[in-house]
């Protein structure tokens, strides 16, 4: 093979090279920005994946210190990742995928795509987000158990919604443990009250009687108590209780009867 012939057949090759560089970077989506109406504190995008290799990304600005609530609901099984502004990220399998205090102020980015652990599918998908501030106008706790006898016959997901301060106060009492107390109230119970103590009570998907939390709301002494059941504890109940005040009788007769 000649001079000549090598250049040509290196030049054929880099001409390729570079235009299926350039169609994969053109095929990369490009992130969608979310905004919310005047006032709200709920947004909602819809997006649609080809297949396992397909992704889509949203990025929306928030506040540090403020509640978000990510729910990605698909066709099909999906992921979600919560990629924060200091490099930081946070993740689960399509669902509420993310339900926490946001650490830092900026751009957070939302990536969607099929959940590797499942069969591959092609459709729609509805990202909500609910973003609320602690000095909001939206309604909230006020760091307080007053008015929440209102939420008995409802779901843990509307409560803690409306209720941000609530997660606030769980979160200083549980600490590492406040993820593993959400992660298992993926199946909820309604709410029920127990002589003036409100039971949340909800379990990990398919792992009912096994891996359970329950929060007790003392309605009259303004107390939250956790019991988390867990292999993490040996298949046992740990429990927490707001400035060490003693198990109430309520939260005992809901772990004896999960």
């Amino acid at each position: 093979m000649n001079h000549k012939t090598r250049m040509l057949n290196w030049s054929s090759a880099a001409i390729i090279t570079a235009v299926f560089l350039i169609s994969s970077a053109s095929a990369q989506k490009a992130p969608q920005r979310i905004y919310f109406a005047r006032g709200a504190t709920e947004a909602r995008v819809t997006g649609y994946l080809r297949g396992i290799r397909d992704e889509a990304v949203f990025v929306l600005r928030a506040k540090a210190g403020q509640h978000m609530r990510v729910d990605i609901r698909g066709r099909g099984a999906t992921r979600g990742t919560v990629m924060f502004p200091n490099g930081q990220q946070d993740g689960a399998p399509g669902g509420v995928v993310f339900d926490g205090i946001l650490p830092v102020a900026g751009d957070y980015r939302i990536r969607v795509t099929e959940s590797s652990m499942a069969n591959a599918w092609s459709g729609s998908f509805t990202v909500i987000i609910n973003v609320v501030s602690e000095g909001s106008d939206s309604p909230r706790s006020d760091d307080n158990n007053s008015g929440l006898a209102r939420y008995a016959g409802k779901y843990p997901s509307e409560m803690f919604r409306r209720e941000p301060g609530l997660k606030t106060r769980l979160h200083r009492l549980l600490g590492a443990n406040y993820k593993l107390f959400f992660d298992r109230l993926q199946t909820e119970m309604a709410i029920v009250n127990d002589g003036g103590f409100l039971i949340i009570h909800g379990c990990m998907a398919h792992e009912c009687t096994i891996e359970e939390s329950i929060l007790a709301l003392d309605l009259g002494a303004d107390k939250i108590h956790v019991a988390i059941k867990s292999e993490d504890f040996r298949g046992g109940f740990k429990t927490w209780s707001e400035g060490g005040a003693g198990i109430p009788a309520a939260l005992r007769r809901a772990m004896q009867n999960e």
